[in-house]
């Protein structure tokens, strides 16, 4: 079974963005660290894939996620960059601020990895105490052993 630290790396996490970042350049940058990671196999047809898919979006317990993703060939296995933005940027499509972006690319055949770590990321968010955790972490690695060691609880 496909873990969350099996397909987020810490040099894939971005804990602080200029306060006056939008979603476009937030979501820019979180596209950008994937960029050279060998697991993708075509840069110009995963980007272009992943910008013609919609954005998932989900409110937990008052925050705002985003999930930029795609499901295509041009990944060899699962890839996630994750941000998060203390202060909360909105989308277009939102009311509400996003305080965590996840980027995702999934090959077509892994559909079924890719529906449980979305799983295992929005009931992550409906701990007050894993969120404040998420939220107060003061590096990449920080962040990924606390989503780590959530999904693993759960």
């Amino acid at each position: 079974m496909i873990t969350i630290e099996d397909i987020l790396r810490p040099e894939h996490v971005m804990l602080d963005f200029p306060p006056a970042a939008t979603a476009g350049e937030i979501t820019f940058s979180l596209e950008q660290c994937l960029k050279g990671d060998s697991r993708v196999l075509d840069w110009e047809g995963f980007l272009n894939s992943l910008r013609k898919s919609p954005s998932c979006l989900i409110h937990e317990a008052g925050l705002g996620i985003s999930i930029p993703h795609t499901r295509t060939n041009n990944v060899s296995s699962m890839i996630m960059s994750a941000g998060r933005v203390k202060r909360g940027v909105f989308f277009p499509e939102s009311d509400e601020p996003v305080h965590y972006i996840f980027v995702i690319g999934v090959p077509i055949a892994r559909a079924s990895d890719y529906l449980r770590i979305i799983g295992a990321l929005t009931r992550t968010f409906r701990s007050p105490e894993c969120e404040q955790m998420l939220r107060q972490a003061t590096s990449a690695g920080e962040f990924l052993s606390i989503l780590s060691r959530n999904e693993n609880a759960l």
